[in-house]
């Protein structure tokens, strides 16, 4: 009697593993896709005569948060500010997209934000300067799918997130340079091997109207991102065409977003550094 009680109490005791193993895949992907929304309203405050070239680090997450990535970044956006003259000012408040305190900012960097990090004033706030001549740089996670706002899709993007690869997650590739705004190209190597968790997008950016500055070359890439019982229709990519890195003007504004940056050792790599100095530039009309 006894053995047959310890026999249902493990398996029991696995079963409640199991339940729970799928209760907190179920939470990852929710939070991933969705995002867990919380949003701020007491505006950050700012430095005394912010003035000059001046760049908006924005790194809020509601959804899966490239912790590693985030914080390896913001010593080097530092540096970049330091070696440009640009007055950096980096924050996870979303209330300082507010009509008075954007309008200081020549340029946002949306660093691997994730979910829906601005509540409807404040999207209103960043749509209106970017129309009006606001520069913005996206960085990875800025495009994945869980932002939840069909007009950043559509204008800011250009296309939406489908998956990137599962197994293995991490690739390295080969990235070919395009004949782009001269500000663009500065220091870039023609061709690049980078190691990357690459996104694959449902539609081209190039035929929304952006200009190509990265693609990769898909055939050095295994895109299948199943995963069992979530997700079986993950199995394609992009073709030959697979951009990584675009822009074009939005009304008076200008965005630039690549798709590059996952893990913090890209915040260390020196191409990958330059791009995003020669992105902020270009976007900030520096």
């Amino acid at each position: 009697m006894s053995f047959k009680r310890t026999i249902k109490k493990v398996l029991l005791a696995i079963l409640g593993v199991i339940l729970l193993m799928f209760i907190g895949m179920g939470i990852f992907m929710y939070k991933a896709l969705y995002g867990i929304n919380f949003y701020d309203s007491t505006p950050p405050e700012l430095p005394n005569n912010f003035t000059g070239n001046t760049v908006l680090v924005f790194s809020k997450t509601n959804g899966f948060r490239h912790g590693d990535a985030i914080e390896k970044s913001l010593p080097a956006f530092e540096k970049m500010a330091n070696d440009n003259g640009w007055k950096l000012f980096s924050t996870d408040n979303g209330a300082v997209f507010n009509s008075e305190q954007l309008q200081k900012f020549d340029v946002v960097i949306w660093n691997n934000t994730s979910g829906k990090t601005l509540d409807e004033e404040q999207r209103q706030h960043f749509k209106n300067y970017l129309e009006n001549g606001g520069g913005f740089v996206g960085i990875h996670a800025a495009g994945d799918n869980s932002h939840q706002w069909d007009w950043y899709t559509q204008e800011v993007l250009g296309t939406l997130f489908s998956h990137h690869p599962i197994n293995p997650q991490f690739q390295t590739a080969t990235m070919y340079l395009e004949e782009s705004d001269s500000k663009l190209t500065i220091g870039l190597d023609e061709t690049w091997e980078r190691h990357e968790e690459w996104y694959m997008f449902f539609d081209n950016p190039r035929d929304k109207g952006f200009d190509v500055l990265y693609t990769v070359d898909e055939s050095t890439i295994h895109h299948n991102g199943n995963i069992p019982i979530l997700a079986s229709d993950k199995d394609w990519g992009m073709g030959e065409d697979h951009p990584v890195v675009w822009y074009r003007p939005l009304k008076k504004g200008r965005v630039i977003y690549s798709s590059l940056g996952h893990s913090g050792e890209a915040f260390k790599e020196p191409g990958h550094l330059i791009l995003l100095e020669n992105a902020i530039n270009w976007a900030g009309r520096f």
